[in-house]
């Protein structure tokens, strides 16, 4: 069973992009785990919702000199295939994804209550519980799981465009490729505050998404067809979390030196038993989500551990050592 506190797909997940692309860098845990998420994912995508996935490939564009400098050195470390024309790479297994039908397509034959909002759990009875609650406020107490919220809107638009385009493109934004009569051009990073008026920001374009779109790419009579906003939840490491949760109270009692950075076997932390969390998936969350809920999957069936830079092991220990 679902219960959504609004309507499905309403949240983050209703203004995103849904670009899915690997990673260009150095080899790191945080580059390892994104094309793993990309590989399975798209995967996923291919086998699951063929006609929701619109595998077009994707254009990287360099910044700027810099940039360029930078995307050479990276290439030895290129896992996937790519071609590359002048100082731009091609990576033909990128894509895109429809989130709205996508959402509605995973839950087809699951249970959903809508306008269903949880603000604790205590009055829930469950087997497994799994929270997933993007950027709202966790219906638990767990003060180590510190997060940011970053904002964000895109367009869908149409243009007299190059037939022949045929792929995305992604410089300082991203350009979708021309697909079910439209285009989609996101996306922004904003940091929010209380004053932040999200959709006037997106209808007065504040931060010249278009714009930018225009020096990317000539859009010849361009017209907005829908705007989206929303907000989507980051942890600062940018590894989103999943699995069990830590019982802070309990381990801290236990071990209280943890405090002081003495190590302890993750192992013999205690958990809150039953209860999950799928969350914190940032700006990619359609590369990671799929990936993510098969690892809690095997959690959950098979006893399967999850990685510590994954899990929430990871942010009680920064947490725990900042404590008195």
């Amino acid at each position: 069973m679902v219960l959504e506190k609004n309507t499905i797909c309403s949240g983050g997940s209703y203004p995103a992009g849904a670009f899915l692309a690997p990673k260009i860098s150095k080899p790191s845990p945080y580059k390892n785990y994104l094309n793993d998420a990309f590989l399975f994912s798209t995967s996923f995508y291919k086998k699951a919702f063929p006609e929701l996935f619109y595998q077009c490939g994707l254009k990287k564009i360099p910044l700027d000199e810099t940039d360029i400098k930078r995307c050479k050195s990276y290439e030895p470390f290129i896992e996937f295939p790519y071609t590359k024309e002048k100082d731009n790479y091609f990576f033909p297994d990128a894509g895109i994804i429809n989130p709205v039908k996508l959402c509605h397509a995973l839950l087809k034959d699951i249970d959903v209550k809508e306008n269903y909002h949880v603000k604790d759990i205590d009055n829930l009875s469950c087997k497994h519980l799994i929270i997933a609650v993007g950027s709202d406020k966790l219906p638990i107490e767990i003060p180590y799981i510190q997060t940011k919220n970053i904002a964000g809107y895109r367009y869908d638009v149409k243009f007299d465009h190059d037939t022949n385009q045929k792929f995305n493109i992604h410089k300082n934004l991203s350009i979708s490729a021309y697909h079910n009569n439209g285009v989609a051009i996101g996306a922004t990073h904003i940091k929010p505050n209380h004053l932040t008026n999200l959709k006037m920001q997106a209808d007065n374009d504040t931060f010249g998404l278009l714009e930018k779109a225009q020096k990317l790419q000539p859009l010849k009579n361009l017209e907005v067809l829908k705007t989206y906003s929303g907000y989507r939840n980051a942890t600062f490491d940018y590894f989103p979390i999943v699995g069990e949760l830590i019982d802070h109270k309990c381990t801290l009692e236990k071990y209280p030196y943890i405090k002081t950075g003495a190590k302890v076997p993750t192992k013999k932390y205690d958990r809150i038993k039953g209860v999950y969390i799928h969350g914190a998936l940032g700006s990619r969350g359609f590369v990671y989500a799929p990936y993510n809920a098969k690892l809690l999957t095997d959690l959950i069936i098979d006893n399967h551990d999850i990685q510590d830079n994954l899990s929430s092991v990871r942010l009680f220990k920064k947490w725990a050592k900042k404590l008195p």
